[in-house]
């Protein structure tokens, strides 16, 4: 926790305004993070610049006087509890930035004059480093599925051992049976083809489908989640303009992971809809939020109706967790 006493430190209004813009970029960011403080966000002005943004905040917290001002820093601490930033603000060290040069002195002739860098969108589309190395490790838990008539398609082991993809992909038992893995069925970080290990089914110990969800559930032969890890199988948040990823096979091609053109159009009635490209082989890909929490199992697209309307739209579909644990807990 923030102590009171270092709200009495000499630092520059200005600092503070920098670091917490930083930190919160978007209006949905700083509306999110008064909701979770607990200011009233009718007395705020939210604004496109976030440095005004965090100065109508700060000024609302002064205004408030007692804990508010405190409990504002406390909460910017608590979720960035590692941030240099912050840590050397509440030391009273103001932290510098290194800023772009004047684009007016270098003979830039487009319109407008002098702009700091920016956030551009609703939400900001900047992850920390290690977004590729954990997105890498979910990578392990995907592999492509060849079912014995020939079809492709893609599935991924969550805990116990246990593989999720769609129910088209491995409609019963039978085809589960007949169906072989490929693991590591991808490109080296030096261009070459990787080893690939096969993968077998065992439905006989377990196997959950529902056509209605289009989800399978089945268990693997052996202990493959301690060889390629597991991706974590619970309820996760998920709305419009979220972003999303899906490891895939696409084409039944080597893994592949698309992440660009990739927001959330649709979020309701067990469903996600997004623009996030995929390809025939795709189906049973996880889907994932910018932080990689499995939020879908990607089954569809094209012009697919948009539940509880009329409208159709060109995008891709995914079932939501919750019905794939739905299935889940009905099944045990």
């Amino acid at each position: 926790m923030v102590h009171r006493d270092a709200l009495q430190c000499n630092i520059e209004r200005a600092a503070w305004l920098e670091t917490l813009a930083r930190k919160y970029p978007t209006i949905e960011d700083a509306r999110l993070f008064v909701d979770k403080v607990g200011l009233n966000p009718i007395r705020i002005g939210f604004h496109v610049r976030a440095d005004v943004t965090w100065f109508n905040i700060l000024e609302e917290a002064r205004r408030q006087g007692g804990r508010w001002p405190t409990a504002v820093l406390d909460l910017a601490v608590k979720e960035h509890s590692h941030d240099e930033a912050l840590l050397r603000l509440l030391d009273g060290a103001a932290v510098r930035y290194a800023e772009g040069p004047n684009i007016n002195t270098l003979g830039w002739q487009g319109r407008g004059g002098q702009t700091l860098e920016r956030i551009w969108g609703k939400q900001s589309a900047l992850v920390p480093v290690s977004f590729l190395e954990v997105g890498m490790r979910c990578a392990r838990a995907v592999a492509r599925i060849r079912v014995a008539d020939g079809s492709l398609g893609t599935g991924f082991l969550v805990e116990e051992d246990l593989l999720v993809t769609n129910h088209h992909v491995l409609r019963d038992r039978e085809a589960a049976a007949g169906a072989i893995l490929n693991f590591n069925h991808q490109k080296t970080a030096d261009g070459r083809d990787a080893e690939v290990e096969e993968g077998r089914l065992d439905p006989g110990s377990f196997f959950a489908t529902s056509e209605e969800d289009d989800c399978t559930i089945v268990e693997v032969h052996g202990n493959p989640t301690a060889r390629w890890g597991a991706i974590a199988l619970r309820s996760a948040p998920i709305k419009r303009d979220d972003r999303v990823n899906i490891i895939q096979h696409p084409g039944g091609d080597q893994k592949q992971l698309s992440f660009f053109h990739n927001l959330v159009e649709y979020v309701g009635a067990g469903r996600v809809q997004y623009l996030t490209d995929t390809l025939p082989g795709s189906s049973g890909s996880p889907v994932f939020d910018k932080d990689w929490q499995l939020v879908a199992l990607h089954h569809s697209g094209g012009w697919i109706t948009e539940p509880g309307s009329r409208d159709r739209f060109f995008r891709n579909e995914g079932i939501h967790v919750d019905r794939i644990l739905d299935l889940l807990r009905r099944s045990r």
